[in-house]
C-alpha cells in the first residue's frame, strides 16, 4: 500500500514524503527544510501585510490633501511603494527557495546513502558500473576496478546481464566501500556512490547559479 505524508503545506509550498519514518541521521536535514518553508510562509503573511498597510496610508495622505491633488498621490506613493515591495519580495523568495533548495538537495543525497546501505554492496556497485558503461563512447572495451572482496560477486551479477561492451573485473587494495572505477582508450571515469552524487551536487548548483545569474540580469534597472 503507498502513502503520501505531507509535511508542511500552505497555498505557496507543500513538502511531503512517501516514508513514514526519518532515519536519525537525516533528522536534522529535514527540520532544517521544514524551518526554511515555515520562514518563507512568514515572509510571504509579512510582505503582504506590508502592502495592505502601505495602500491604506497612502489613501489617507491623499485624503487630507484634497481629493483630486491626493488621489494622484495615492497612485504615484501606492505604485511606488508597491513596485519597490514587490521587487524586495521577489529578491527575498528567490533567495528563500535557493536555500530551501538546496537543504533539500543535502536530504535527497543523505537519503540515498541510507537507501542503499539497506541493499546489498555488490548490487549497488553492479548498478553504478553499469550506469557508467553508458558514459563510455564510443563503446569499447572497459575495466572495472573494484575492492578486493566485490571483484567476484560484481563480476557474477555482470555476466547475468548482457553489457554492451567487454568488461574486466580487477581488484584495486585503494578502494573500499562503495567506490568503482572504470577505465578504457577513451579516460577514466570514477563511478562510486559518493563521486555519483557530487557530479549530481555540482550539477543542480552549477543549474543553480545560471538561474541567479539570469534573475539579477533580469533585476537590472
Amino acid at each position: 500500500m503507498s502513502y503520501l505524508l505531507t509535511l508542511h503545506h500552505d497555498a505557496e509550498l507543500t513538502l511531503a514524503t512517501t516514508d513514514p519514518l526519518v532515519p536519525a541521521a537525516q533528522l536534522t536535514s529535514l527540520q532544517d527544510a521544514l524551518a526554511l518553508a515555515t520562514r518563507l510562509s512568514e515572509l510571504l503573511d509579512s510582505r503582504q501585510q506590508q502592502l495592505a498597510d502601505a495602500e491604506h496610508q497612502a489613501r489617507e495622505r491623499g485624503q487630507q490633501a484634497g481629493y483630486a491633488v491626493g488621489a494622484a498621490t495615492a497612485r504615484q506613493e501606492g505604485a511606488t511603494a508597491l513596485a519597490s515591495t514587490l521587487a524586495e519580495l521577489a529578491r527575498t523568495q528567490f533567495a528563500q527557495r535557493e536555500e530551501l533548495r538546496q537543504a533539500l538537495v543535502t536530504l535527497a543525497a543523505t537519503m540515498v546513502r541510507s537507501m542503499t546501505a539497506e541493499l546489498a554492496p555488490a548490487t549497488v556497485l553492479t548498478a553504478l558500473a553499469k550506469r557508467a558503461f553508458e558514459h563510455v563512447i564510443p563503446p569499447q572495451p572497459v575495466r572495472l576496478r573494484l575492492p578486493l572482496d566485490m571483484v567476484e560477486p560484481v563480476r557474477a551479477q555482470l555476466a547475468e546481464h548482457e553489457t554492451v561492451m567487454p568488461v574486466q573485473c580487477m581488484g584495486d587494495p585503494d578502494l573500499h566501500s562503495l567506490q568503482c572505477v572504470v577505465e578504457s582508450s577513451a579516460g577514466t571515469l570514477l563511478a562510486g556512490l559518493d563521486d555519483v552524487l557530487a557530479r549530481t551536487t555540482q550539477l543542480l548548483e552549477t543549474h543553480r547559479r545560471a538561474s541567479m545569474n539570469e534573475y539579477a540580469q533580469e533585476s537590472l534597472p
